[in-house]
């Protein structure tokens, strides 16, 4: 689960420890560049944003090296590279996927007075970008920004599950190597959800994350079949028991996230 955002520091003059300045010069190069694009050579990007050349010159470099930034030869200047594009359209993507998902998530939570939420893994976990509850609900709520780990449940099994041989074998052994001693009594559960969620398409979590609770997950995969976001729905044990999951709100839960792909099929 992610921390509490702690409040604003006030101005003392000093700088945080945990403000990196490298990081800031970077940003600051990168917003020196206007809306129409046009190169910029190093001493007026030096200007623009109040740096010395030498320093601008290594992280024009860098950024360039990283495609943020094309080098033009013919000026000897910089523009922004398709790179930034990228971090920008990721952040509209999960916007959009959101407004695509919302409706197909409330109909599932008010029909299972459940919660369901979406996410997007994010290397050892996975990341809830979107959370609808019927409002009766007796669910655990977690919010949007909370973090679960891809073992023990139902929506990290079934990205695990759709993930290719290679790259799933590399995030497990991954996983070993972060969970350490806890490994042995995480594996087995999770090689036999994932097995699982092969042959029927939606996972199971019977109180393996948090022991009063219980979920199945879905992947959401992109038009080349790679999975891109997961969606689950969960609850209460007493609420969402196995049969439930099993026999009614897995396949459903399924059919929303194959509803979603169909939809955003432009986007993924």
């Amino acid at each position: 689960m992610s921390r509490r955002k702690e409040a604003p520091q006030k101005d003392t003059g000093e700088k945080d420890y945990r403000f990196m300045s490298a990081l800031a010069r970077g940003l600051s190069v990168l917003r020196a560049f206007g809306p129409d694009n046009r190169p910029l050579g190093n001493g007026e990007i030096a200007e623009r944003v109040g740096l010395p050349k030498p320093t601008v010159s290594r992280i024009t470099f860098t950024l360039t090296e990283l495609g943020y930034l094309d080098y033009v030869e013919d000026s000897g200047r910089y523009r922004l590279g398709p790179g930034i594009l990228t971090l920008g359209y990721d952040v509209l993507a999960q916007m959009e996927i959101r407004d695509i998902a919302r409706p197909y998530m409330q109909e599932l939570a008010n029909y299972a007075n459940a919660s369901i939420y979406l996410g997007v893994p994010n290397g050892l976990e996975i990341i809830y970008i979107e959370a609808c509850r019927a409002p009766a609900s007796m669910a655990i709520r977690l919010g949007v920004g909370s973090r679960i780990p891809l073992p023990t449940t139902g929506m990290g099994r079934a990205y695990l599950a759709a993930l290719p041989e290679a790259d799933r074998k590399a995030l497990i052994a991954r996983l070993k190597v972060s969970y350490g001693d806890d490994w042995k009594t995480v594996e087995p559960g999770m090689t036999r959800g994932i097995e699982e969620t092969r042959e029927r398409g939606f996972s199971l979590a019977i109180g393996e994350w948090v022991s009063e609770a219980n979920s199945a997950g879905a992947a959401i995969r992109r038009s080349d079949g790679y999975p891109a976001y997961a969606i689950n729905v969960g609850g209460l044990r007493s609420i969402i028991t196995r049969e439930r999951l099993e026999k009614d709100l897995g396949p459903r839960v399924l059919g929303v996230a194959r509803q979603i792909e169909l939809v955003a099929r432009g986007l993924l």
